[in-house]
């Protein structure tokens, strides 16, 4: 008791100490800059977004550098809050419009506030173009980026409105385009001075898949307006004459597949990567441990929907003494300068249930690169699994908080007595369990390797929960409740914390929820304690009859 009473004293000076320097260190600030064009000509203007939180300012900023290359048109700010955890949360915005003094490549610079920095960017600034004649005020047209295309293949729609007058019910009619796929883009709005005029700009970009192959026609786009005159009238704005224009059809060249592509599902893409992530190293694993592969594809060029599903073992055979069960994924896209951006994610838990080594094969998946015109491949390489045996109990009690404060040469005797107990204990507790079962159900035909077996994966999972528990680490505890989960209800198979949840009901239900709240939330997460989760799984099943009781509590004293 005392050396208990140490130890407490202990972890609660080391807690005070941490919740004390915790409070000491001010709040992580984030500060981003942003563009929404990177390529403009003389004459026009871009939008510069700075964006900050934690108590940071900037509408603060010096933007004296900023000012060598480029004039500032016009800058607004805005404030917006949101409650996270129980906490506001405040993010300031300033959008500063800009027009470039020169021509060339010219830099928006790195901005510094709280010790954070923002990211240089590069914009490229052409001569003034001359768009209109001296006695045109509207001018409506729509072009693509490319007139030649593969069938499923993305290419980028412009309808471009530029006035020099002020225009009242503007309109543009609905593109519609048949056998092809449409996805709007982000509005751009901007100023242009051109022909000795300042021009309002206006873009909608439109990423279009065609789904056949052939000739495709994109059709002429309407556009209708009035335009407001100078003054008001007491019926109100003074509205001028009616404009209607239309954009010229254009003619699209859709190519088909090409014979020599050898994939089973068709990528035209600008680029394509695909990349693999483990929770625990995969050499360093011992048996009954879990870990997570995390595999990721991404594609410019391409919507989610069309990357291909992709797994540790694709369309090989199972491989003996390991599983692997599907986790989390997600399919979005996201726009890009270049249009879209197709992202696709599967996580997979691995568990083992024996000692030994495997090589998991190499992943290629193939792919079509449209910016060069040849096929290109997307590779990850063979990866190596080794798994060490569960030596003994103690390998996950050795860094318990209690054990830790026992003086060096006390701890190895101790150490030492408590693990040749524990196995003799195990050994011998797993002998009569085993004689107790086959007696209490020798009507079963199951035979005596098969139930020690069972058993064995049982005490397996407990020590891999209690070893997660034990550190408050949630992730892992995850990994370990979802293989106990398997092996407890192997008529269900289920493969996620909530079908788990579904089942056991009750505290133990929220709790297993909760876990999932707290790694899936997009908020910041809190700090998780494992005991009462160990505790309920222990109540619920009652604990691995073969395992004493104080080796499966969370922090044993014995």
């Amino acid at each position: 008791m005392k050396m208990y009473a140490g130890k407490s004293m202990r972890l609660s000076f080391c807690a005070a100490l941490l919740l004390l320097l915790s409070l000491s260190l001010p709040a992580s600030a984030r500060i981003t800059a942003e563009v929404d064009r990177t390529d403009i000509a003389m004459g026009e203007t871009l939008r510069l977004t700075l964006t900050a939180d934690a108590g940071e300012r900037p509408d603060q900023i010096s933007l004296d550098q900023l000012e060598v290359d480029f004039e500032i048109v016009q800058r607004s700010s805005s404030t917006s809050a949101r409650l996270i955890g129980g906490e506001q949360s405040i993010t300031r915005t300033l959008e500063i419009e800009l027009s470039p003094l020169r021509e060339g490549i010219l830099t928006i610079p790195a901005f510094n506030t709280g010790g954070r920095r923002t990211t240089p960017t590069a914009i490229k600034v052409s001569p003034e173009p001359e768009y209109a004649l001296a006695d045109e005020l509207v001018i409506f047209d729509a072009a693509v980026d490319q007139n030649e295309v593969y069938v499923q293949a993305q290419f980028i729609l412009t309808i471009t409105l530029q006035q020099a007058i002020n225009l009242d019910n503007r309109a543009i009619s609905e593109v519609d385009i048949p056998d092809t796929y449409q996805e709007p883009l982000e509005q751009k709005s901007f100023q242009r001075r051109s022909g000795g005029r300042l021009w309002q700009v206006t873009e909608l970009r439109y990423a279009i898949f065609p789904q056949k192959s052939g000739d495709l026609l994109v059709p002429a786009i309407a556009f209708s307006g009035r335009e407001l005159l100078p003054g008001r009238s007491l019926l109100g704005a003074r509205l001028g004459r009616r404009i209607a224009m239309k954009s010229d059809p254009i003619s699209i060249r859709v190519k088909p597949v090409p014979a020599t592509f050898p994939g089973d599902v068709w990528l035209p893409a600008q680029q394509l990567t695909l990349t693999s992530s483990w929770s625990t190293a995969p050499e360093k694993l011992s048996t009954g441990d879990s870990t997570t592969r995390t595999l990721e594809i991404t594609a410019e060029g391409l919507q989610g929907s069309q990357l291909p599903p992709i797994t540790s073992l694709g369309g090989s055979s199972a491989i003996k003494g390991l599983r692997f069960y599907p986790d989390k994924e997600t399919i979005e896209q996201r726009e890009i300068s270049q249009g879209l951006e197709g992202y696709r994610l599967q996580s997979e838990a691995l568990v083992s249930s024996e000692a030994g080594n495997w090589t998991l094969p190499e992943r290629i998946i193939p792919w079509w690169n449209t910016k060069t015109d040849t096929l290109a491949f997307a590779r990850l390489p063979e990866e190596r699994i080794s798994v060490a045996s569960l030596v003994a109990v103690t390998d996950y009690t050795s860094s318990d908080p209690l054990t830790s404060a026992i003086p060096p040469g006390d701890q190895t005797n101790s150490t030492r007595m408590w693990q040749i107990g524990a196995v003799a204990g195990w050994l011998v507790a797993m002998l009569l369990g085993g004689i107790l079962l086959r007696g209490r159900h020798s009507a079963t035909p199951v035979s005596n390797s098969a139930q020690t077996a069972a058993q064995a994966r049982k005490v397996q999972h407990f020590m891999s929960m209690r070893k997660a528990c034990s550190t408050n680490d949630p992730s892992a505890a995850r990994l370990a409740v979802l293989a106990w989960g398997r092996n407890q209800f192997d008529n269900l198979s289920p493969n996620t914390l909530n079908s788990i949840a579904a089942r056991v009901g009750g505290e133990l239900g929220q709790e297993l929820r909760a876990i999932d709240t707290l790694l899936f939330s997009t908020e910041n997460p809190e700090t998780w304690h494992g005991a009462r989760l160990f505790k309920l799984l222990k109540a619920y099943d009652d604990g691995p009859a073969s395992v004493p009781e104080h080796e499966l509590s969370l922090y044993p004293t014995g």
